[in-house]
């Protein structure tokens, strides 16, 4: 016999999400474990992790969310690690500004 998992209640900021644009991008795993650390302290240090082609490193990456608003006057990010396929580990949603956004966009080349 098998049991689902039962599903925890979505927040109000996972709602809102939802209604948002969403772009992910991958990263080099570079010192995951500190990411949420650092990012509580200061969302600037995204800007610390290297952009990379998915298939140069599927085995372990780091796949940003980013979801932004059509005016990106109200952006957020959340991290989840990846290792084989499986997702194992992710932080909690961080907000960021717009001209954060814009910087990390620019830095895989989408230009706002």
């Amino acid at each position: 016999m098998f049991f689902r998992k039962k599903k925890s209640e979505e927040t109000e900021l996972e709602k809102r999400l939802r209604e948002l644009k969403l772009r992910k991008i991958n990263y080099v795993d570079e010192g995951f474990d500190s990411l949420g650390t650092e990012m509580n302290a200061d969302p600037k240090a995204i800007m610390r992790l290297k952009p990379v082609n998915y298939y140069a490193i599927k085995h372990s990456y780091i796949l940003a969310r980013l979801y932004s608003s059509e005016d990106m006057e109200e952006n957020y990010v959340r991290f989840f690690r990846f290792e084989g396929e499986r997702e194992c580990g992710r932080t909690n949603i961080y907000a960021l500004d717009r001209e954060l956004t814009s910087k990390v966009l620019a830095k895989v080349g989408i230009i706002i």
